[in-house]
């Protein structure tokens, strides 16, 4: 190419700068240029003078193909229009990543037309891009994140005031973030909290606290434990500039377990008392019977009069137990519905758990010496079951009676009754703290209670 010496100044060019003709072959290239070629493997003396360019760019493969097959048609369009042409392409090497940007530019000399071909590292700049890209998306992310979470997200500065509050927080506490914005963080603790928000700081600054669990009060007055996962912020140069919390509402977790605990205790306790009663059951049948099918007998009876009062309580959540009802269910395999020879009469009742059990064995030891002995084995008996609430007594008491009248059949000496008068007078003392009277008579037996306040409620 005759004239190109003239064109030596390419050589004061940083970028690796060619020329092409119009068929695409290189005719001239700068220094630059020239060790490009050698450091990616090219010929170090001809910096690939005379190799077609569009020959290269037509063979490329890999992650700068798609650019290299744009590079022809951009190229014919500056020939053709003479408006510059420009691209971005990577250009990898085996140890590092790299991108080129190049620009083609018309030239006109001699009568004929040349490409000046210019190729610039854009490495730093395309690596700087892609960093403030992912920045600005991590911190969308980010943002959404804080948004969305159904965790309070909270950060407070070095002197502990309040500079970050998601809608979160806002939820938890009900405090909105233009009232929390500039607030120390201690705006949240209990009143007399044994830690300053200072002490918690100097703990996370030093490593030495990470999560812990807290009581913090919401603006309503409100008391919720929370899991509290804590870190410093840094600036971009590494320096704490404030502290971050993550909030987590435990309060409903720490009921559960609380009430799981409660119920595991009361399930021992219950389960005591009842291998009490059953083993007193068992103790005083032995006594009173004295051959094995007698004791089989009457010891089965009194365990399924236990049971009926424990499935009564399983019924209600082991809670309460109305009183009719216990009534109505003790006498079911004595009496037909209806009988005229029973009469229930009393005010709505609840008996708690140790009364129902305690009330209902008391029943069934009534009944079946009734069915045995008494008004409910035939004749002209009766049977009144009274209950009322006695209101001169504070706190007040309920008394409880079992009647039975018009007897005229011989009752056993009360010298020798046996598991059912234990029940009826000792049992019922020491389960309720009750006092009871019980009287058999040539021609009724009665029985009456009054149960403290303790073992009973009225229905809501």
């Amino acid at each position: 190419m005759d004239g190109l010496e003239a064109f030596a100044f390419i050589d004061a060019l940083q970028d690796e700068v060619a020329i092409l003709d119009a068929q695409g072959r290189i005719v001239a290239v700068n220094t630059a240029w020239t060790r490009f070629a050698a450091a990616n493997g090219g010929d170090a003396e001809t910096g690939y003078l005379g190799v077609n360019y569009l020959a290269i760019c037509h063979g490329a493969e890999g992650a700068s193909d798609a650019a290299a097959r744009q590079i022809p048609e951009g190229f014919a369009k500056v020939l053709r229009t003479g408006q510059p042409f420009r691209c971005e392409y990577p250009c990898h090497s085996p140890t590092m990543k790299r991108w080129f940007e190049l620009t083609a530019c018309r030239l006109t000399h001699a009568g004929g037309d040349f490409l000046i071909v210019q190729h610039r590292n854009i490495t730093s700049r395309r690596i700087e891009r892609e960093e403030v890209e992912a920045a600005f998306v991590q911190a969308n992310a980010m943002s959404a994140l804080i948004a969305t979470t159904n965790d309070a997200v909270i950060a407070y500065d070095l002197e502990g005031r309040i500079v970050t509050w998601n809608p979160a927080a806002e939820k938890l506490y009900g405090y909105s973030k233009d009232e929390a914005i500039g607030q120390s963080l201690e705006l949240l603790y209990p009143e007399n909290w044994p830690k300053r928000v200072s002490q918690y700081r100097d703990e996370i600054l030093a490593g030495t606290l990470e999560d812990f669990e807290a009581a913090r009060v919401a603006r309503d007055g409100t008391v919720r434990e929370v899991w509290i996962s804590c870190a410093p912020i840094r600036s971009p140069d590494g320096e704490v500039i404030a502290i971050s919390n993550i909030h987590r509402d435990v309060t409903e977790v720490r009921r559960a377990e609380k009430a799981r605990e409660m119920i595991a205790h009361e399930v021992i306790h219950r389960a005591k008392n009842m291998l009490q009663i059953v083993s007193a059951i068992q103790r005083q049948t032995a006594r009173r019977e004295t051959t094995l099918d007698g004791f089989v007998t009457a010891f089965e009876a009194r365990i399924q009069s236990l049971a009926k009062s424990t499935d009564l309580l399983v019924g209600s959540a082991w809670t309460t137990v109305s009183l009719s009802q216990l009534v109505d269910r003790h006498l079911e395999p004595f009496v037909a519905a209806g009988d005229g020879r029973v009469e229930i009469l009393g005010p709505d009742i609840d008996l708690r758990p140790q009364c129902v059990q305690t009330i209902g064995m008391a029943l069934h030891e009534l009944a079946t010496n009734s069915v045995k002995h008494g008004a409910l084995k035939g004749g002209d008996g009766r049977v009144g079951i009274r209950w009322s609430l006695d209101a001169s007594k504070a706190p007040s008491e309920l008394c409880l009676s079992w009647a039975e009248t018009g007897l005229t059949l011989e009752r056993p000496d009360p010298a020798a009754a046996g598991f059912g008068s234990t029940v009826l007078t000792n049992l019922a003392r020491s389960m309720l703290a009750a006092e009871t009277v019980y009287d058999i008579g040539a021609e009724g037996v009665t029985w009456s209670i009054r149960v403290p306040d303790e073992h009973f409620s009225l229905p809501a």
